[in-house]
């Protein structure tokens, strides 16, 4: 019993460890974030993610599109 929680112990130590790198990296994303917002504003950042929201929907609608398109003309890989 004793040996299975240390086994466990170990893997989530080693799990954090590999997550560490990566959420550094994210806070420093973040703090990027906040800064340009505070440039920019908030209605500003509000506006253009949105647009970029958008512009991604309609990209994607296209491609599903375009797959469809091909699959019913037996095109399908």
């Amino acid at each position: 019993m004793l040996d299975r929680v240390n086994n466990q112990i170990r893997d989530f130590t080693c799990r954090v460890n590999k997550l560490e790198p990566e959420n550094e990296r994210l806070r420093g994303v973040e703090r990027d974030y906040g800064r340009v917002r505070r440039v920019l504003g908030d209605e500003r950042i509000n506006e253009i993610v949105g647009v970029a929201k958008e512009q991604e929907l309609v990209t994607k609608k296209q491609e599903i599109a375009a797959r469809k398109s091909r699959t019913d003309r037996g095109y399908v890989r």
